[in-house]
């Protein structure tokens, strides 16, 4: 059954457990503004939000050095009674913190965000904790500052995220694009296209189990340059792991004459995985949450998964 969408005032994008919500920057530095504006919304709702010490803090472009980001992370899961950990922005910088961690001694409180964090997403997945490819937490202030079906989008986005909190199945639309049709079944593993190539090869690299649904999304980037970053990540794993590769949102990529899924089927062709896009996911105003490790269904009507199995 569709849930109505509510306003942003009556918006609850953790649910209704737990109210206290850690915010953390382990990546690019944010703007003051955005993190006032957040901790506001998020008041406004019903939840306690903590902003970790050194989230304002900046080390060139990044949110801290590593140091600091890495002691607001740990602190951030050891807070009594967090429903979540939910990153204020992406960027740059998550790769830097993989080697540093005490993942002993990080309770088993999910983690919340994309683009950059899909390196933090795919980490926690190899150790089987929870982690949600949702929109940051700054990205409250969009469905404000918008209007019409953008800011519908952005209801919507924000609102995907309790039932993965909560433990439900869940469904997102997809459409095939190439390769087998035949229904497959797989573990969700993926995020940003540039961030995960730029790790293949390293400590932070992708976690690959077997039988994975490889899901990719990515942002203004030229189309010569996804494809170099398709190549690295590609290269950099074993094909025969993936059963179907799915595209969110390249939102502001020049495709010039071809396009994203021209590409990615030449390189899937080889491999026969099939190739679905526009899932709604990625950097814009559609970005539906959905839960990394957990095993889905994917077929022409769309992507399904239970919380009953994490891999």
């Amino acid at each position: 059954m569709t849930r109505p969408i509510p306003e942003l005032s009556e918006l609850r994008p953790l649910g209704d457990g737990p109210r206290l919500v850690a915010l953390i920057a382990p990546a690019g530095a944010v703007l003051a503004e955005r993190i006032d504006t957040t901790c506001a919304l998020l008041t406004a709702m019903g939840y306690t939000p903590r902003l970790m010490d050194n989230a304002r803090a900046r080390h060139r472009y990044l949110a801290g050095t590593v140091e600091q980001r890495l002691e607001d992370f740990h602190a951030a899961f050891n807070l009594a009674d967090v429903a979540a950990v939910w990153c204020l922005r992406g960027g740059y910088g998550c790769a830097q913190l993989i080697d540093h961690i005490n993942w002993d001694a990080l309770p088993d409180v999910p983690l919340l965000g994309y683009s950059d964090i899909s390196v933090l997403l795919s980490a926690f997945h190899a150790r089987v904790r929870r982690a949600i490819h949702a929109p940051v937490a700054t990205e409250l202030a969009l469905c404000e500052q918008t209007d019409g079906l953008e800011r519908q989008a952005r209801l919507e986005a924000m609102a995907s995220i309790a039932p993965l909190l909560a433990g439900e199945s869940g469904h997102m639309s997809a459409e095939h694009a190439a390769g087998p049709t035949a229904p497959v079944e797989g573990v969700l593993i993926g995020g940003n296209l540039t961030t995960l190539a730029s790790v293949a090869g390293t400590p932070a690299a992708l976690h690959v189990p077997e039988g994975s649904i490889l899901m990719l999304e990515d942002v203004g980037e030229r189309l010569y340059r996804l494809e170099r970053s398709l190549c690295q990540l590609l290269e950099s794993l074993d094909a025969s792991r993936l059963n179907a590769v799915c595209l969110g949102s390249f939102t502001g990529c020049d495709s010039g004459d071809s396009s994203i899924e021209a590409v990615l089927e030449e390189w899937l062709a080889p491999h026969d995985i099939a190739l679905y896009h526009h899932l709604p996911f990625g950097h814009g105003e559609h970005n539906r949450a959905w839960p990394v490790g957990q095993t889905a269904r994917l077929d022409a009507s769309g992507l399904d998964w239970s919380p009953a199995s994490t891999l």
